[in-house]
């Protein structure tokens, strides 16, 4: 996504590998990247400062996560999550964000 590029505020709910159910706000917001579990943020405030790599799409190239590209954000949370169950809200443009099992 670009700057110019409006987005909507995408309501994940998901569970953690250790089985912690979640619920976040993903603001595209690079100050404030989620919002709602302090664990969930924690995680991709500390993939932003570690640089981890994460596709977007099966067949993009692998960029950093950053917490203004809610793409990233959303790639982060299925790569770390056992299973994304649900999705509320979403970017202008649904064809630009891959999230298995994502229901709109």
């Amino acid at each position: 996504m670009n700057g110019s590029e409006e987005t909507v505020a995408l309501r994940v709910t998901g569970v953690l590998p250790g089985g912690q159910l979640y619920e976040v706000e993903v603001t595209g917001r690079g100050d404030r990247p989620v919002v709602g579990s302090r664990l969930v943020a924690a995680m991709v405030e500390a993939a932003q400062r570690d640089g981890v790599l994460v596709r977007a799409a099966p067949t993009e190239e692998p960029v950093a996560v950053d917490g203004a590209d809610a793409r990233s954000v959303l790639a982060l949370l299925e790569e770390r999550s056992s299973r994304i169950l649900g999705t509320h809200g979403a970017p202008l443009r649904l064809d630009e964000v891959h999230v298995a099992g994502t229901v709109y």
